[in-house]
């Protein structure tokens, strides 16, 4: 969300997730990177934080308590997102790992990018970095691994992946700067938290539509 088209919808993402929030089967983490010069709701505050996602009914700011505040961060930087999702595991044990990643996307090219500092996550750099979160936490697959962003459902990107997980879930086309219904998705998994990656795949994009 460091970037000036998509910082307001994907800060509401994170609201939407809040109207759900966690239980004690399941843990949402977040980690939310604003811009610095356009949505200035909520404090305007433009670092990059670490958030346990807890409900509530707010859709106007985001109350779940931040486990860190990182400052300015380079979110298209692979070993930003190596040190995030590292913690995330090591700190949030689990049978079943879910890893969403949201911003622009630009299929085989790559996408994700941190206007702050003009780099992106080319492919293969994401690849490098799931083997690198896999190497420090023992994990041998993730359960489900999401693009929620534009045109990431081609074969190079999926081909690329799926050795590292059981389910993955892209749009092939462009879609809404909202994104993903995470309340509506989110709902079904904490009712139901012992399903696999196939069904909540399938929540994700029922809900979607």
């Amino acid at each position: 969300a460091d970037d000036e088209v998509l910082e307001d919808s994907m800060w509401f993402d994170v609201n939407e997730m809040e109207l759900v929030g966690s239980t004690p089967q399941v843990n949402i983490v977040v980690q939310l990177d604003r811009y610095a010069g356009a949505f200035t709701g909520d404090g305007d505050w433009t670092s990059a934080r670490r958030f346990y996602i807890t409900q509530d009914s707010d859709l106007h700011a985001i109350h779940s308590p931040v486990l860190m505040d990182l400052g300015e961060v380079d979110m298209g930087n692979p070993q930003t997102l190596v040190d995030f999702v590292s913690w995330a595991i090591q700190n949030f044990p689990a049978k079943k790992f879910a890893l969403v990643m949201g911003d622009h996307g630009g299929g085989w090219t790559g996408g994700f990018s941190d206007a702050s500092s003009s780099s992106r996550l080319s492919i293969s750099k994401i690849a490098d970095a799931l083997d690198q979160i896999r190497q420090n936490t023992g994990l041998d697959r993730f359960e489900l691994f999401g693009f929620d962003a534009c045109l990431m459902a081609q074969i190079e990107v999926f081909g690329t992946f799926y050795p590292v997980t059981n389910y993955m879930v892209a749009a092939e086309d462009v879609i809404p700067s909202f994104g993903w219904a995470y309340a509506g998705w989110l709902d079904q998994l904490v009712q139901d938290p012992a399903m696999d990656g196939g069904v909540l795949a399938q929540a994700i994009v029922s809900t979607y539509v």
